[in-house]
């Protein structure tokens, strides 16, 4: 295909570093690697010194070169949902880029005052008007900017080339395009689980309208945000029978969770496999990682079909 190159998706998260990797092969788009190495110790973010995160990433990603040389030269990568400062926020569609970019940096300051702007890099989403919200809206991302430089040198030092950093449940989000669940209109839910939070997505006619993020104490609470979520609110006027699908990914599900979640909202959960629609090379039909945990490179799958 004239203009693709080669591309690898990773997906960061506390504990593992996990990789998908797409070739144009023989005029058709292949999946070539799908792998994950658990970093030598748990990611601590809010304490992680960068040099030290710089350590731990790299030793990972050495271990993942090992197993399979990447044959691609431009790579991507999520993070953490909870590494991003969102905020939802309507604003006025006459004023230019920058302005409007001055304008979402004050609200973010006012929402997260103990972040100094100047540190953040920010990104933005139109949310045009639905049946569940009236108004124009942003969905801003905020990212610290040392994230970026930490991956940027992460490619550098390994010959690379930095493509795209996203959330990861974006990302996720991102992958259910090319599976078959998605073939259809209306309203859906999306959920993607880590073991510390609950991050929650509203699409409508597959465009993102709301993300909330969620901390959990432990996976009794899911159940109850999500009836709160799928109650109606202020910002989102949401009932739950006007829900068409609902999705589950992440890094664990219990095994017993969509079945509660199916009795308790009365919505069945798809826990859905984002390779569906890519044929893989021969030898990915003997990894238990493709074939018994493909839900959980939802992420690393999302960022790796992504194209400019």
């Amino acid at each position: 295909m004239p203009g693709f190159n080669n591309h690898a998706g990773f997906n960061i998260s506390n504990s593992k570093l996990q990789v998908v990797e797409v070739n144009y092969l023989n005029d058709q788009f292949r999946l070539v690697n799908v792998d994950e190495v658990s970093f030598e110790e748990p990611i601590i973010f809010d304490s992680i010194s960068e040099n030290k995160f710089s350590a731990l990433l790299q030793g990972a990603f050495n271990k993942l070169q090992n197993k399979k040389p990447l044959n691609s030269k431009i790579v991507s990568f999520t993070l953490p949902s909870e590494l991003f400062y969102t905020a939802q926020i309507p604003y006025d569609t006459t004023l230019l880029y920058q302005d409007l970019i001055e304008e979402f940096k004050w609200e973010l300051s006012i929402l997260y005052p103990y972040v100094p702007s100047n540190n953040l890099v920010l990104q933005y989403s139109d949310i045009n008007k639905t049946p569940f919200s009236e108004d124009n809206q942003a969905l801003v991302f905020a990212l610290e900017r040392k994230y970026l430089k930490i991956l940027d040198s992460l490619c550098l030092n390994n010959n690379l080339k930095l493509r795209f950093v996203d959330n990861a449940h974006i990302a996720a989000e991102r992958s259910l395009s090319i599976n078959d669940a998605i073939n259809y209109k209306g309203l859906t839910l999306s959920i993607y689980l880590t073991k510390k939070n609950l991050s929650i997505i509203f699409a409508y006619n597959g465009k993102l309208i709301s993300l909330k993020l969620i901390p959990l104490n432990d996976e009794s609470e899911i159940a109850e945000h999500l009836i709160r979520e799928t109650s109606g609110s202020s910002l989102l006027k949401i009932e739950r029978t006007q829900i068409e699908k609902a999705f589950i990914s992440g890094e664990e599900i219990p095994n017993n969770l969509i079945s509660t979640l199916q009795k308790v909202l009365g919505l069945h959960f798809i826990q859905f496999n984002p390779f569906d629609k890519i044929r893989p090379q021969t030898e990915l039909y003997e990894s238990k990682l493709y074939l018994e945990k493909y839900n959980s490179f939802s992420s690393a799958a999302g960022i790796a079909f992504r194209v400019p």
